[in-house]
């Protein structure tokens, strides 16, 4: 059984596999390992020798066990949160109940004494002033009714503090922020007079304008990075922070904004929701569909300063310029050449890998990339479709081009062993193989016997023609 192919649940072998160690749930932050150890009694360690890879489906049914029981611990805190809040409430009912008796109780003595004092007047006054009686109507209004008036309104008092201290939520919340602003007349009155979107307020449409503007007023502060708004300039501070709070599921790939792993997440799964319709092909990004109609509509804005050839795109041009300027940052790692583009190593690569992609139906032989393919194809149909002027044709833009250097008369490669002069590498190549080369031997490496001259030490035919008119230029074509 091979523990590294394995899934560490089901113990079968699946296409698609994550790593427990490294693999993140994006919606709990939370790594495989721990919700296995979370949701059942397996402690899984990195140094236990045993498979550490979960299957696609396994995933899933952990994903939602976890979830499950994260659920139900959160229902469990919120229930005994609200039972602890109902068991507080009748304790200061009573409480309030006892105090609201004792204030009845002495109100009720006070009453009794205060007629007992009237009871107790001298007689004099008993027998020249008659007492009216202790009013008994409910209806009249009297010294008493406007007391216990009084204790019914603590008590009504009383009970609404209680219920604020119970349940603070009755008390009517202030809303922070600005009060919006009644307008009269004209609704429009943010309007943008260059597209017509309408803003809230005036500060939004000041710097909804920016973006109609090549003004950049967000400076970073690490880095020569310029933004139109703030957000753009917040989100870009993350990357020299190194902030990557947004993990891939699928894989270990972290992000700093959220956008970026919704885009990355299209990748595992083949999702890609923007279409091209002219040509229909599909897009992960619409900023990929942007680029791609750009090129649709032939707008070559971007010029190049050294040839004046145009591009629509200015990473375009940027990837031109490498050809004059010689920069080739893109290195293999397994062996010595340079690309000016990363697409270009890739290919590389596969070289190296040998991975047929492209098999002729013919001959049933095999090619790594597409235009060699294309070629092939070409010869099996004998279409030439590069013509020279002097007759000869090609089937490849550039076997024409190295054919005119012929007509030029430069010849930069030169032999290290006779110092003799060519135009093409191929005929130096074929000279070293006929007059110095061993039989039966290998072709050693170019830099052996080649070397490439400036243009300033390149013989030029018609230069040699003017100094030596008779010299004919059939025979210096001869002598390659």
């Amino acid at each position: 059984m091979d523990f590294k192919s394995i899934c560490r649940i089901c113990l079968k072998h699946n296409k698609q596999n994550f790593d427990i160690y490294t693999s993140y749930y994006a919606k709990r932050n939370t790594l495989y390992c721990e919700m296995i150890s979370y949701c059942t009694k397996i402690k899984p360690k990195e140094d236990d020798h045993l498979p550490r890879i979960i299957c696609k489906e396994c995933s899933r049914q952990l994903k939602r066990c976890y979830s499950f029981n994260v659920q139900c611990e959160e229902s469990d805190k919120t229930l005994k949160c609200y039972l602890d809040n109902i068991l507080i409430t009748p304790a200061l009912e009573t409480d309030s109940k006892d105090v609201n008796d004792e204030i009845k109780s002495e109100n009720i003595e006070v009453k009794n004494e205060n007629f007992n004092l009237m009871l107790r007047e001298d007689s004099s006054l008993e027998r020249d002033v008659k007492l009216e009686p202790f009013p008994t109507n409910d209806h009249d209004d009297s010294v008493w009714d406007a007391e216990d008036d009084n204790v019914l309104l603590g008590e009504i008092k009383l009970k609404k503090t209680l219920k604020v201290i119970i349940n603070g939520d009755d008390l009517p919340k202030k809303k922070r922020g600005r009060k919006k602003k009644e307008y009269e007349g004209d609704s429009k009155i943010h309007q943008c007079d260059v597209c017509g979107k309408i803003l809230s307020t005036k500060s939004n449409l000041k710097a909804h304008k920016i973006c109609h503007t090549d003004l950049r007023p967000y400076k970073c502060e690490f880095c020569p990075s310029a933004f139109r708004g703030h957000s753009a300039l917040f989100q870009h501070k993350k990357v020299h922070t190194g902030e990557t709070p947004y993990h891939c599921e699928y894989c270990s790939k972290q992000f700093s904004r959220r956008t970026g792993l919704v885009n990355h997440i299209r990748v595992h799964t083949g999702e890609k929701l923007f279409n091209c319709t002219i040509c229909f092909k599909n897009f992960v990004q619409s900023a990929q569909l942007s680029i791609h109609m750009k090129r649709h509509k032939g707008d070559k804005t971007y010029l190049c300063q050294e040839c004046g050839k145009g591009f629509p795109i200015k990473a375009d041009l940027k990837v031109h310029q490498r050809t004059h300027n010689g920069e080739k940052p893109y290195s293999c790692h397994l062996c010595d050449k340079t690309f000016a583009t990363s697409g270009n190593l890739s290919i590389h690569i596969r070289i190296h890998n040998k991975e047929v992609r492209y098999n002729c139906k013919e001959c049933h032989r095999g090619f790594v990339t597409c235009s060699a393919y294309n070629v092939h194809l070409k010869r099996h149909k004998g279409q030439r479709d590069y013509h020279c002027e002097c007759g000869k044709t090609f089937y490849t833009s550039s076997a024409l081009k190295q054919h005119k250097v012929v007509h030029t008369g430069i010849k930069k490669y030169q032999c290290k062993i006779c110092e003799r002069k060519f135009s093409q590498t191929s005929h130096l190549s074929r000279h070293f193989r006929r007059d110095h080369s061993k039989p039966n031997l290998p072709m050693p490496p170019s830099e052996h016997y080649k070397i490439v001259l400036p243009e300033n030490k390149c013989g030029n035919l018609f230069n040699i023609q003017k100094m030596a008119p008779d010299i004919d230029s059939e025979k210096l074509k001869a002598s390659e």
